[in-house]
């Protein structure tokens, strides 16, 4: 990361600037800007499947991304002032219910299809969206064991895995289960990016309990799909970097980690 290049976290400039990103940081963890990213992730997945209903062939398309802009701008608006301070979509902070899990994939169903719709597609294809709910509802699972930082080590620990082998089944037949529709729908990107994430559940579910496979699990299969998305709509891309480098910014000055980050903690719990 350049950031800590440029201030290395025994550095005078870093001590400096912590307390002003702690401040920022609070206001981050509140508002949840993290859960964003599935947020993001799913509207544009409405975006694609609509691009892809019109086009079978369509690739690196610009086309569109003023409105998928304004989508993403009217969600993040939905979500800071109503589905946040509601407790509505709150996934990774804690273990949820099972009616919490139904409102979550009722929400992410309402996420694709405004993604979906415009002015030229008013209805949505239903059939198309359900493997992605499908898909979500699998990764959903995973954020069941919510990490907690241990600020003193900077490192990621979670220590109650009761239910380990009934969610993590779940999610991998979940996921194994929106392939098939995928490829039965003809959907390149649901069908290769599930085959890509059904491998993380599954080495979650075989191997011993070790916190670097939920990390693993609950980031790649969301990195996968908002990956193979931006090849069909590049736009996503920009929105999504400003917010990842924004909060691994924002929790470097904090913490002195790199999170969100592409690895994972190799200690021994």
């Amino acid at each position: 990361m350049i950031i800590a290049r440029i201030f290395p976290k025994k550095s005078q400039n870093f001590k400096n600037a912590k307390p002003f990103f702690q401040k920022i940081g609070d206001s981050m963890d509140s508002g949840g800007w993290i859960r964003l990213f599935s947020l993001w992730t799913l509207i544009v997945a409405g975006i694609v499947l609509n691009m892809d209903f019109e086009n079978r062939y369509v690739y690196w398309s610009w086309s569109g991304w003023e409105s998928g802009f304004v989508k993403l701008v009217v969600a993040s608006v939905v979500y800071f002032y109503f589905l946040n301070p509601n407790n509505l979509w709150v996934i990774g902070s804690k273990r949820l219910q099972n009616k919490e899990i139904i409102i979550h994939a009722v929400i992410a169903f309402i996420l694709l299809i405004f993604g979906y719709v415009g002015l030229d597609s008013m209805i949505p294809n239903f059939f198309g969206i359900f493997p992605y709910v499908t898909a979500f509802l699998s990764c959903l699972l995973i954020f069941q064991f919510p990490l907690i930082l241990d600020e003193d080590k900077g490192v990621w620990n979670y220590f109650d895995w009761n239910n380990k082998v009934q969610y993590f089944s779940l999610s991998l037949i979940l996921m194994i289960a929106s392939v098939f529709l995928g490829v039965f729908l003809d959907d390149p990107i649901m069908s290769t990016a599930g085959a890509v994430s059904v491998a993380f559940p599954l080495v979650g579910l075989i191997w011993p309990n070790h916190v670097r496979h939920l990390q693993r699990a609950r980031f790649f299969p969301l990195f996968t799909f908002a990956m193979f998305l931006c090849v069909r709509a590049p736009w996503f891309l920009i929105p999504l970097s400003i917010l990842f480098f924004l909060i691994r910014t924002i929790n470097y000055f904090r913490f002195g980690i790199v999170y969100p980050s592409f690895g994972v903690d190799f200690l021994e719990e």
